[in-house]
């Protein structure tokens, strides 16, 4: 195998990686918006009002490993001499 198609392999896997990291981390953040904004679970009698508050620390918490396992697999992407393609998953376009 080429060095050239080695480091294509790298590239895809990094990719791939950091795509399913941006997934996982937009679906944090939308059960987030949902908790935060759900006046009826925050004032309601019905509901523990503790494990509210640990629901959201523990999505709190995700969110912060996910972003910190982002930076790891951007910072090996770069160490494998392969430039990362945009977080987001849009390419830069020079104007």
């Amino acid at each position: 195998m080429s060095e050239q198609s080695e480091k294509q392999i790298k590239a895809a896997l990094y990719t791939a990686v950091m795509q399913k990291l941006n997934g996982e981390l937009a679906e944090l953040e939308a059960k987030e918006i949902l908790l935060v904004n759900n006046p009826t679970y925050i004032t309601s009698k019905d509901f523990d009002h503790a494990d509210h508050i640990e629901e959201l620390k523990n999505i709190i918490m995700e969110k912060v490993d996910i972003r910190e396992a982002l930076k790891d697999v951007k910072s090996l992407f770069s160490q494998s001499q392969v430039p990362p393609p945009e977080a987001d998953g849009k390419s830069k376009k020079n104007s």
